[in-house]
């Protein structure tokens, strides 16, 4: 829906509630600003006038039409604000799933690179906060992701691996596939477990 078309929208709604808050207005008026009858306002505008304007709008308040028009477009305001809300919450969603797959592919060069020399998993002992930080941020989006068993493993191929594949998903905004890649992963992690 068009930004124009949403303020638009809204606008008509708000008119449609000045008649609703009359009463209130009104009251507040007579007790503030008509109480003095020598102010400025009075001279402007005299309490009778001000009194037909709020008469009208009571009366145009209380019309079958009127009624029926306001309930059509808060319902309408409100549908446009939820679906407002949910589609910004579905691109924070993505945002996120991406920046979660662009660190899932950093940690697997930063790991892969590491590696090349001996010492797993000694020399990845600094990576360990930003492994358990992304796994975290998985863990939210409801991906698996390994146990610290996979610090037990032979070489860091399998977390390289995982990392990298279930990262490009993600980066590319498959995020169904990211979920079914990351749980192909975990049969190979409990076979390597009871071995």
């Amino acid at each position: 829906m068009s930004k124009w078309y949403k303020q638009f929208l809204f606008g008509i709604w708000g008119l449609l509630l000045i008649p609703l808050i009359t009463p209130i207005l009104e009251k507040w008026l007579e007790e503030n600003v008509f109480s003095d009858p020598n102010g400025a306002v009075t001279t402007v505008f005299p309490n009778a006038m001000a009194t037909t304007v709020f008469n009208n709008l009571l009366v145009l308040g209380q019309q079958r039409w009127f009624k029926f028009a306001l309930v059509f477009l808060t319902g309408i305001v409100v549908g446009v604000s939820l679906e407002w809300l949910n589609r910004n919450s579905d691109e924070k969603k993505a945002f996120e799933l991406r920046s979660l797959g662009i660190k899932f592919r950093g940690l697997s060069d930063n790991i892969k690179v590491r590696t090349a020399s001996a010492g797993w998993p000694d020399n990845v002992r600094d990576l360990r906060p930003a492994i358990l930080s992304v796994f975290v941020a998985a863990k939210k989006f409801d991906l698996w992701v390994p146990n610290d068993h996979v610090y037990q493993l032979p070489d860091a191929s399998f977390l390289c691996e995982y990392f990298r594949c279930v990262g490009m998903l993600l980066e590319d905004g498959h995020f169904d596939q990211a979920n079914s890649e990351a749980l192909s992963w975990k049969p190979f992690l409990d076979k390597v477990k009871l071995s």
